[in-house]
């Protein structure tokens, strides 16, 4: 995550290939700190010892933490505690484990790491994020440790009322009066109302109790999962949200309105207090299909099969007839489709492509490739992760009809560089792709490049500054007109 630009600094989108900084610690009050990152970790300094809560969404980022705190502090982590089960909170486990921490979570946390971690899986592997093995089990049972003592600063444990999750756990720091609360509460943005892979969620009321019982610990400041630290008016947002879809979709679901109806609808009549919200993560779309799965029976333990992609397609140019003169005149009709900013219609031709030449890898590799570029007029990572997991059936399609195929090889490892590189994690799976890649005789000068290219993201994404300058060079040196290696050269 990157700090926002110091007063002064050039203006402009910044730099998409700069040098990142994954996570800082952020002080909350005398002796509470918050790592702020994709996902948001809480540290507690007592006189003794350090509690984390929430251990990151992958070992990387959970040793840049353990890292950031040892640095900062002296005294040793004893305690890692999950807030709940989600895999983007309890990740890291294993990694302060081996530094000498107790792992705490609650009965309930425990049996849902278990059998909820399949469909969670896949579906946060089908949205961009390499996860690696299971996430460690808990030493202990948060039931069985009311409260932890640090050292003149003590951590109480409770049961919440079921929010994102059904098996929240609060932690409360009186003496600070800092309260934990994991995803039950977020901010910064629109909400994740529950990841679209389980029943669970904005379903019904019950995050509205939520967010009543954490108003009634009078807070000073909340660690929310996501987002900056939430006060009193970040509550009455996330509430005001809460309210506002739990009760339209009911009206509409009321009417006899169908769920396209009403996605329709509501998406038209959206009020602007809610548009101006970034789009990060949550969208009003899933909060709409989350209200809405809670009011059918569905008959089984997801929804994420009624869910309307987000691939932007264009109908007419999918029933173009196909141009003569093979790959190349696809290629050359994505191309332009691409250049002149429609990348619906780019994506369409592309498919269309696939439809005409389903056995030469080629087009599944253009297809990829179409869909990683539309998926950078997304805002939001879940609904992004529609194209993300669309290219990665093109790209094993491509491999299956030649294996060692240098530019399906090559694209595969793109993404995974470029997932590294976003996420903090490391970029081995993507560099070994890409050396792969780089055996094929028949890359093009532009394929070299871009293979230069990607080594050397994956280098920066491990903090190899030089190791990254020397691969832009090389990239350059391949094709002087590949911009992506000129701007990363600048960061």
């Amino acid at each position: 995550m990157q700090r926002p630009a110091a007063p002064g600094a050039r203006s402009g989108p910044p730099n998409p290939f700069a040098a990142r900084e994954y996570g800082h610690l952020e002080r909350v009050s005398d002796r509470v700190y918050i790592w702020r990152n994709i996902v948001n970790s809480g540290v507690f300094v007592g006189d003794d010892a350090i509690a984390i809560v929430d251990t990151q969404v992958n070992q990387a980022l959970a040793r840049r933490l353990l890292v950031a705190v040892q640095q900062a502090f002296t005294k040793p982590i004893r305690w890692a505690i999950n807030t709940h089960y989600h895999w983007d909170h309890t990740n890291g486990n294993a990694v302060f484990k081996a530094a000498g921490a107790t792992l705490v979570t609650s009965r309930r946390t425990a049996a849902a790491m278990v059998e909820r971690a399949p469909r969670q899986k896949g579906f946060l592997s089908s949205r961009g994020f390499d996860l690696g093995p299971d996430p460690l089990p808990p030493d202990l049972f948060a039931e069985d440790l009311p409260t932890i003592d640090l050292g003149g600063l003590r951590l109480a444990l409770a049961h919440g009322h079921d929010a994102e999750t059904a098996d929240p756990t609060l932690v409360w720091c009186e003496q600070e009066r800092v309260l934990a609360a994991g995803d039950t509460v977020m901010t910064g943005s629109f909400p994740i109302f529950g990841q679209p892979s389980q029943r669970e969620g904005l379903e019904d009321d019950a995050w509205l109790h939520a967010l009543a019982e954490v108003r009634g610990f009078q807070p000073a400041a909340v660690l929310p999962g996501h987002g900056p630290v939430a006060h009193a008016a970040e509550l009455a947002l996330l509430e005001r949200i809460c309210r506002y879809f739990l009760d339209q979709v009911r009206v509409h679901h009321a009417a006899g309105r169908s769920l396209g109806e009403t996605i329709a609808v509501m998406e038209d009549e959206m009020p602007a207090w809610i548009t101006r919200l970034p789009l990060i993560w949550g969208t009003p779309r899933y909060a709409i299909l989350r209200v809405w799965a809670g009011l059918q029976d569905l008959g089984q333990p997801g929804w994420q099969h009624v869910k309307p992609s987000a691939i932007p397609r264009d109908p007419a140019a999918a029933a173009v007839r196909a141009p003569s003169g093979g790959l190349a005149a696809w290629q050359e009709a994505v191309a332009q489709a691409s250049e002149g900013g429609d990348l619906a219609q780019a994506v369409s031709l592309a498919e269309a492509a696939v439809a005409a030449l389903p056995t030469e890898p080629g087009v599944h590799v253009l297809l990829a490739a179409t869909l990683i570029a539309a998926s950078r007029g997304i805002e939001s990572v879940l609904e992004k992760g529609d194209c993300f997991d669309a290219a990665r059936t093109a790209i094993a399609r491509a491999l299956e009809i030649r294996p060692g195929f240098g530019p399906a090889l090559l694209q595969e490892g793109q993404f995974l560089v470029m997932m590294a590189y976003r996420n903090g994690d490391d970029p081995h799976r993507g560099s070994e792709r890409l050396d792969q890649a780089a055996a094929d005789p028949g890359l093009t000068a532009r394929q070299r490049a871009e293979v230069a290219f990607y080594r050397g993201i994956a280098a920066r994404a491990q903090g190899d500054e030089t190791g990254a300058k020397a691969r832009f060079a090389e990239a350059l040196a391949c094709d002087s007109s590949y911009k992506p290696a000129f701007l990363a050269g600048l960061g």
